[in-house]
């Protein structure tokens, strides 16, 4: 489990899904987001970007506690919208 203290960002696929509204949990824009991000992608994304991706598989994110589709846990350089953006385009 990750705390306050961590140099780390939680990702969840979540932020990336295009069929999910901003309201709803998704964090980039429509036009960099997708259809049915997993956190395998996201994984790959940030490793190729050397974020140093952890991830934790059997995680469900907390307002879809019935969906276990894991979490990363990438190391924090610069804001966590533009890293979002960052793994968004490199998916």
């Amino acid at each position: 489990m990750v705390s306050r203290g961590e140099d780390k960002y939680v990702v969840w696929p979540i932020y990336f899904d295009r069929s999910v509204s901003r309201l709803s949990g998704r964090k980039v824009a429509k036009k960099h987001a997708m259809d049915k991000p997993t956190s395998e992608n996201i994984s790959k994304a940030a490793k190729s970007l050397g974020l140093n991706p952890v991830l934790e598989k059997n995680c469900a994110h907390p307002s879809r506690t019935w969906k276990k589709e894991g979490r990363i846990l990438v190391d924090k350089k610069g804001s966590k919208s533009k890293t979002l953006v960052q793994i968004a385009n490199r998916m």
